[in-house]
Parts: C-alpha cells; sequence; structure tokens
C-alpha cells in the first residue's frame, strides 16, 4: 500500500516536467484555434483540483497537512469575503474575469503547500529532495534551452515585442512568464553543473546552462539579461568562497572558479549585442532621448581609454524617468490603483478591490490590467488583511528557512543552499518589479516546487545536502 502511494506521490510530482509542452501547446491554441480556453488553463486547473484533492486527503493522516489544509481554507474564505464586498462594491461586476483571477492568484499557494506536504513524506520514505528538485529542473531547463535554439534555427521564432524592441520567445507565447520560469530555473541547473564538473574534460554538463542561457538572452528583457548576470556572480562568489574562505582547492572547485570567471567574461564581451542592450536604448527614445546604441559604442571605440567620455553619451534621467526605465511604466498602474484604493471605502481598504481595481465597463481597445508587480497587485487586489493572509507563508517559512540556515551555519554555506537560495530571490524580485510569478500559474508552480524543495532539504537534509 505505501509503494502505490509513493509511486501516486511522484506521479504528482512529476506534472512539473511537462509544464514546457502545455506552454507549447498553448501557444498553438491560441495561435490556431479560436476559442478563449487554452491546453494550460484546462490542465493547470484540473491539477489545481488534483492537488488540492490529494491534500485534502492528507490532512486526514497528517497533522502537518491537516495545518496546510485549514491555511487554505482561511484563503478560500477571504476569497469569499472579497467576492462579497465586491459584488456589491463594483458596477460593473466582472464575474468570469474576477473568479479567474482568484484561481491564479491561489495557485502558489495551493501547490506549495501540496508540494511541500508531498515533499515531506517522500523524503521519509528515502528520497533525497534535493536531487528530486535538480533532476527535474534540469530536464525542464535543457527542454526550453533547446526549443529556442531549434526555434531560432528554423526562424519560427515569435517576437516579444510588437514595435520598436527585440527579443524572441521561441514557440511561448507569453515572454513575461517564460521569461520569469526560465530566470527561476537557471540557478539550479547551474548547481546540477557545478557539481558534475569535476574536471576540464566534465566542461560539457555546463551545455544546459549555456543553452537555457542563450534562451534568456534571446529574450530581449532584463529580467532575462539580470537572471543569467546574476547566476554567474553566485557561482563564481560560491567558488571563490569555498576556494579562498573554506580553504577547499579541490578540482570541482578550482574548475567551476574558472569556468564561471570564464562565463562572466563572455556575458560582458557579448552584451553590447544582446538584445536587451538595444532595447534599452529604444526605451529611452521612447522617453525623449535621442540616444543610440551605436552612438555610445562608436565613441567607446573612438576613445577606449576615455571611459568617463562613453558614459557622458548616456543621457541623465531623473527619478521618475529611472523608475519609469526599471519598471517599464508599471509604476503608472501602480499609481492609478493606490488613488483608487485611497478613495475607495473601508471595507475594500480591508479586504481589497479585487481583479483590475474598480474599472469601467472595458472598451475593446482597452482591456483591463493589472499592475502586473505581484505584491502590488496582492495588496490593492485583497487588502490589508488579505495582502497580510498572502504574505504569510512566505514569511513564516522564509524565517524557518534562515533560521535553520543560522543554526547550521558553517554546513549551511554549499552549493546548493547559495544557488536555491538566489533561484527563489531572483523569483521574489522578479515578483516584485515585473510580476506574472506569483499570479502565472505557469510560474508559481515553479516558485511552489522550489520553495517547498528548499524547505525540506535544509530541514532534512542537513549536510548530506548533496
Amino acid at each position: 500500500m505505501e509503494q502505490k502511494h509513493y509511486k501516486t506521490m511522484l506521479l504528482i510530482v512529476a506534472f512539473i516536467l511537462i509544464q514546457p509542452v502545455i506552454d507549447i501547446l498553448t501557444t498553438a491554441s491560441i495561435l490556431y484555434i479560436d476559442f478563449p480556453i487554452t491546453v494550460g488553463i484546462v490542465l493547470r486547473v484540473l491539477y489545481l483540483i488534483g492537488m488540492s484533492g490529494f491534500l485534502v486527503w492528507m490532512a486526514t493522516k497528517s497533522k502537518r497537512a491537516k495545518a496546510y489544509f485549514i491555511y487554505l481554507a482561511g484563503l478560500g474564505g477571504i476569497l469569499l469575503i472579497n467576492f462579497v464586498v465586491n459584488y456589491l462594491t463594483k458596477d460593473p461586476y466582472l464575474l468570469v474575469e474576477e473568479l479567474t483571477f482568484y484561481s491564479k492568484v491561489v495557485y502558489f499557494h495551493v501547490l506549495f503547500f501540496g508540494f511541500l506536504a508531498i515533499f515531506q513524506e517522500l523524503q521519509r520514505m528515502g528520497t533525497k529532495i534535493s536531487h528530486l528538485l535538480i533532476r527535474y529542473f534540469v530536464i525542464i531547463g535543457t527542454t526550453i534551452g533547446i526549443v529556442f535554439v531549434l526555434a531560432h534555427l528554423t526562424n519560427t521564432s515569435l517576437a516579444n515585442y510588437a514595435r520598436s524592441k527585440e527579443g524572441w520567445t521561441a514557440w511561448f507565447y507569453a515572454g513575461n512568464e517564460i521569461g520569469a520560469a526560465m530566470a527561476i530555473i537557471l540557478p539550479v541547473v547551474a548547481l546540477y553543473a557545478i557539481y558534475k564538473t569535476t574536471h576540464w574534460k566534465q566542461a560539457y554538463y555546463w551545455v544546459p546552462f549555456i543553452l537555457l542561457s542563450f534562451g534568456l538572452l534571446a529574450l530581449g528583457t532584463k529580467v532575462g539579461y539580470g537572471g543569467v548576470l546574476l547566476t554567474i556572480l553566485v557561482g563564481l562568489f560560491a567558488s571563490g568562497l569555498f576556494y579562498f574562505v573554506k580553504k577547499d582547492r579541490s578540482k570541482r572547485v578550482r574548475t567551476n572558479f574558472v569556468i564561471t570567471a570564464f562565463l562572466l567574461i563572455i556575458l560582458l564581451v557579448i552584451t553590447p549585442v544582446t538584445p536587451v542592450f538595444g532595447n534599452m536604448f529604444a526605451h529611452l527614445n521612447i522617453l525623449g532621448f535621442d540616444v543610440t546604441k551605436e552612438d555610445v559604442l562608436d565613441k567607446k571605440a573612438k576613445d577606449k581609454d576615455k571611459n568617463a567620455d562613453m558614459i557622458s553619451e548616456l543621457p541623465q534621467l531623473t527619478g521618475d524617468q529611472l523608475e519609469n526605465l526599471v519598471f517599464s511604466s508599471r509604476e503608472q498602474y501602480r499609481a492609478n490603483y493606490k488613488e483608487q484604493f485611497q478613495d475607495a471605502p473601508f471595507i475594500q481598504k480591508a479586504f481589497g478591490m479585487g481583479y483590475a481595481g474598480n474599472y469601467e465597463e472595458p472598451r475593446r481597445h482597452q482591456p483591463l490590467k493589472t499592475i502586473e508587480m505581484d505584491f502590488h497587485d496582492w495588496f490593492y487586489s485583497f487588502g490589508y488583511i488579505g495582502f497580510l493572509y498572502f504574505v504569510a507563508p512566505l514569511i513564516y517559512f522564509s524565517i524557518m528557512y534562515i533560521g535553520q540556515f543560522i543554526h547550521h551555519f558553517k554546513a549551511s554555506w554549499n552549493y546548493f543552499n547559495l544557488l536555491t537560495g538566489s533561484s527563489f530571490i531572483i523569483g521574489l524580485g522578479i515578483a516584485y518589479t515585473a510580476g506574472h510569478v506569483f499570479t502565472a500559474p505557469a510560474v508559481s508552480i515553479y516558485m511552489a516546487f522550489l520553495f517547498a524543495s528548499m524547505i525540506v532539504a535544509i530541514y532534512n537534509e542537513g549536510e548530506q545536502i548533496i
């Protein structure tokens, strides 16, 4: 009976492996089938329902799973209050859009607690959750990287931008979502390469990392470039920490220190030809500055030893312009929501304004929009009480993780914790700045899987973490 239970849990977890396939099928259904319900929506809603049912069953057998279920029941209560408040307050009230939004924002929480319960049980049965995380994320990352390469070679990639900016999304429809997912996965792929590469002859283990990095750079987004840069820097820092501080002079540490340093140099050298570099200047042109990438590069070529002259070619941005460059106009939506929230009745301040704020009837050419900064969307959509309830698991389990890290401080400074931790921090950073992490099921499934894995691994695997 226990063996059957074990296989069932592995099957539930393995759903994450087919996410890239689901995303590609979703693209096909959007482009070639004129129907509002896509393959991705159907499969992910069914998985949400299935995970919820499994967690209910687990709650009858485990005190911890019961506690997770109680939290989710409370979350359901928050959504019910939000529904009633906004149904009675907002006119018009777009029922389908509001309910769809609910299903998206609860996805992370349901899957996080579901994965947490499953991983704790799998760990009890002898499975190393750290190995499971790395194996699955490497498979997913390699798949996505190969798709980007194939799309590029066959010239079938979708454009990430409609107008002046450059960037490609391969066969994935939503650039923001696939970019966030790839950035979260990348440090774990680097972790795999580091552990497998113990000699120069094994440098081919970095191929999945390079493939996925190619895809992230091809997107032409700040998220994509920043994800690659931060991952390389963390890998370099970790190897340097082992070599110089822990005095680990093994071939693995030396080899990976040189490889990550080499990758950093390559990234910096190719930066001027990456789409994101040109896109920054395209955005500056939108802000009214007449400066081009060619102007800056020509100036640098002529005055190689005069960096100050090159920098002087860049415009001096005001605070608002810099904010617009970083947040890509999201700060304007945030200001609009803030104004709506200040004018909202007290009950909406407490429990939120629901989806897209206190909207009017949307027009065809002006669809409803959220801020696309997840924590802000949580706050304005669910108010003070709802926001605190939504962030409570992130805060609680982060504190637990940090406490365990400090308790085993010396042993905790390992490749696994540093790189998975950077994955989580990247996810939080994207959620705050660019969104599409905690409000997009296609991405939140990775964050839920990652965070649950980190919690179980640091508590139950300790110094044997990997």
